[in-house]
């Protein structure tokens, strides 16, 4: 029974070492190429692996993305977590989400592009891991805001509803300025996540009207 649980612990770490590879390789070709361009034969290539193995891991390449999303928002959550001092929660969050490679266009995409074409187990799976990250982002909010419960929860919610608009308005912000009509350059550049992002997090936090 012994050598059976080291037999299956092996596999399970071997999986999660795959998996943990198979989202690196992801990332490279995401970061290089563009989320439009990704295949899921272009990622089996990359990561080293047959199409069929991949598929073992990955059914579609939008439950790859949702599948890193997830790993993001933990690390943007854990950061955070780390990082934030009562006053400082507007300003850490958008420099965190900021610096967090993905995270913003992920985010952007979440719900219309990715979370519409994943199946349901995978989507349930990872409906529940940002369930955990959002309670964990409330739980510190708590300490930090000195409010009970309800109302750290309250704020969660809306923080994170108010990053995932700001970064859909982000992406429109990135756009060449050399295709936009010179009327709408500086509208549309001033839809950047740094800027609207603080603005709408500090009104959340009523530390401004």
């Amino acid at each position: 029974m012994l050598d059976k649980n080291r037999k299956r612990a092996r596999s399970e770490d071997e999986k999660e070492g795959r998996r943990a590879a198979i989202l690196d390789a992801a990332r490279n070709y995401v970061a290089e190429s563009g989320f439009d361009v990704v295949t899921m034969s272009g990622l089996a290539r990359r990561a080293g692996l047959a199409k069929g193995t991949l598929y073992l891991y990955f059914r579609t390449k939008e439950e790859l993305f949702l599948s890193l999303f997830t790993d993001l928002i933990h690390a943007v959550v854990d950061r955070f977590v780390a990082e934030a001092t009562p006053g400082t929660v507007a300003e850490r969050l958008t420099v965190i989400a900021g610096e967090t490679p993905l995270f913003l266009p992920l985010f952007a995409r979440l719900v219309a592009v990715i979370e519409a074409n994943v199946a349901d187990e995978p989507l349930f799976a990872a409906k529940r891991a940002m369930r955990t990250e959002s309670q964990r982002f409330a739980s510190c909010l708590q300490h930090l805001l000195s409010c009970d419960t309800a109302r750290a929860a309250e704020i969660s919610s809306a923080l994170f509803l108010a990053m995932q608009g700001a970064a859909q308005f982000d992406l429109t912000a990135r756009r060449d300025p050399a295709g936009i009509p010179e009327d709408l350059r500086g509208y549309i550049a001033s839809h950047a996540f740094g800027e609207r992002f603080p603005e709408a997090a500090r009104v959340i936090l009523g530390e401004r009207s």
